[in-house]
């Protein structure tokens, strides 16, 4: 691939190496130059631009990762489609991720512009989440080296996939348990289960005793393939009163013991055919802990032995995550989760082409323009700053928001349509001196968003937990607005056209959360004269 500066009038069909702005709008990065693309950049007074030119033995940076992603892909995992060079791999089902690390930097180690990036070994997984991802660093690359790294790369991941089983749960319980207890108990645990398919069809609670609890497990074998065990003591020792209680029926316990925190106190057994998983008091919780990655590799099936079970102390500390403070250290205050830095972009730049002459954001609605309505509901959510993006009619819609506090970013684009507004809002957002976290993309005309809309889409965002994009929805059906992470910046400074980021949603299920919204104000926009009159004619413009 030739890459370097030309001459303006050797650039027509090169590839733009860097974004440009001309009066006729902007020109992408990435963007296959036309002659009329060479004219105006003419008009803008460049006379020398940096460009790429494939070569034959070339492919473009879409078609590379096309190829590459191809190789991954299989009964487990799904390419989507190539775009700025970039091609995701989704889970076709729910699983582990099976990650074979020596190979991967094997494939990233041929060329360093083609690069494949994996989740974690043994990561969960739900159906349709990214796993991989294949980006192509330059604007193309050698056929013949892209090749080599599709060979390489195949077979290096997949999806161990959970299997459906029936199970049993059984709790203990000493004079001082209450029943609440052992009800939140119950709670946590089926959804632990649910999340490896697991489904418990029958559940007991016996006196914390050697013999009462052989009982209820000698009946759980019966016709449990999974028999969880959660005491009301901890087990301290293999003759404590939970393994003894399996021996007793019969059992053999296989491991006990997990270098893993919280989670230490976890016990492997067999009995029968049956699998048998003794999990400590730290259990009753939902959160992350030791008994749910032997649970995870033994949904799948995976062999599981002392030296499995050995290598989770890698990764293993899980007590020290901020959400979860040190419990042994009584002197040191708690460490809070820290509060992210988001914040809102407010989309107010478009023509309003269906309202006629009339400018639907300047629209009266109660008594103050549309736009400030939303704008005041945004700016009064969680959030660090609101940017708007103006256009069509951009000093009226900042006189109309006089007072207010937010700043303005310009889209000289406007008229390319609702992706143009978005990337300029991503810009103003993300390319700041202090970038926020994550940033909320509003639309200007949704009269009843409301602070808490907002505000439960960024209690919503984990990007820890690969919940990168947060987005709404109300009867199922998909809304605005809409939490990207920052790791989407470059992806929505990008963008263009009138389709918005609906394809990166698309692109991205995998790490999206959606959050319902009982009414339907994250559907409800106002784009006619008669959506006006009739929204104006329910509860007096209140929208009911």
């Amino acid at each position: 691939m030739e890459f370097g500066p030309v001459p303006l009038r050797k650039a027509e069909g090169a590839i733009l190496a860097h974004a440009i702005r001309t009066a006729a709008g902007r020109l992408p990065k990435g963007h296959r130059l036309t002659g009329q693309d060479v004219a105006a950049i003419g008009e803008a007074g460049l006379d020398t631009i940096t460009v790429a030119r494939l070569e034959p033995a070339d492919l473009d940076e879409n078609a590379a990762a096309a190829l590459i992603s191809r190789a991954l892909a299989s009964d487990s995992l799904r390419p989507g489609p190539a775009a700025n060079g970039r091609c995701n791999l989704y889970a076709r089902r729910a699983g582990l991720a099976l990650v074979d690390g020596a190979g991967v930097g094997a494939a990233n180690r041929i060329d360093e512009a083609l690069t494949l990036a994996t989740l974690p070994a043994f990561a969960p997984v739900i159906a349709g989440q990214l796993v991989a991802t294949t980006k192509i660093i330059t604007f193309g690359a050698a056929k013949a080296k892209v090749e080599e790294v599709a060979a390489a790369a195949a077979g290096t991941v997949s999806i161990a996939g959970f299997r459906p089983q029936i199970s049993a749960l059984i709790q203990t319980r000493l004079p001082h348990t209450t029943d609440a207890l052992l009800a939140k108990t119950e709670r946590s645990t089926r959804e632990r289960l649910r999340r490896i398919e697991a489904t418990v069809t029958q559940t007991y609670i016996a006196e914390h005793r050697e013999d009462d609890l052989a009982i209820a497990l000698a009946e759980a074998k019966t016709s449990a393939g999974l028999i969880t065990v959660i005491g009301a003591s901890a087990i301290v020792d293999r003759r404590d009163v939970v393994p003894a209680a399996i021996v007793a029926a019969g059992g053999e316990i296989e491991h006990f013991g997990l270098p893993v925190d919280p989670g230490n106190l976890t016990l492997l057994a067999r009995l029968g055919e049956a699998t048998v998983v003794a999990m400590p008091g730290s259990a009753r919780s939902p959160r992350e802990q030791g008994s749910d990655w032997l649970l995870e590799r033994l949904a799948p099936r995976l062999p599981v032995d002392s030296a499995t079970i050995a290598g989770f102390g890698v990764g293993g500390l899980l007590k020290e995550i901020r959400a979860r403070p040190m419990l042994r250290d009584r002197t040191a205050p708690a460490e809070a989760k820290p509060k992210p830095i988001v914040d809102a972009i407010l989309l107010a730049a478009g023509q309003s082409k269906r309202m006629g002459s009339r400018n639907k954001l300047l629209e009266p609605v109660g008594d103050e323009p549309l736009v400030r309505r939303v704008a005041a509901a945004v700016g009064a959510a969680e959030i660090r700053r609101l940017i708007v993006v103006t256009g069509y009619e951009a000093d009226r819609v900042r006189d109309a928001l006089s007072g207010l506090e937010c700043r303005f970013a310009d889209n000289p684009d406007y008229p390319t349509g609702m992706g143009s507004s978005v990337a300029a809002g991503a810009r103003a957002a993300f390319d700041a001196a202090e970038p926020p976290d994550a940033a909320i993309v509003c639309l200007g005309d949704m009269p009843d968003i409301t602070p808490a809309v907002l505000n439960a889409l960024i209690r919503n965002y984990e990007p820890a937990a690969s919940r990168t994009i947060v987005a709404t929805s109300s009867a199922g059906q998909r809304g605005n607005p809409v939490l990207w992470d920052r790791r989407f910046a470059e992806d929505l400074a990008s963008l263009g056209g009138d389709a918005g980021a609906r394809d990166m949603l698309r692109d991205h299920a995998g790490q999206t959360v959606t959050v319902e919204v009982e009414d339907h104000a994250v559907l409800r926009d106002l784009d006619t004269p008669a959506a006006f009159e009739d929204y104006r004619g329910c509860s007096n413009g209140g929208g009911g």
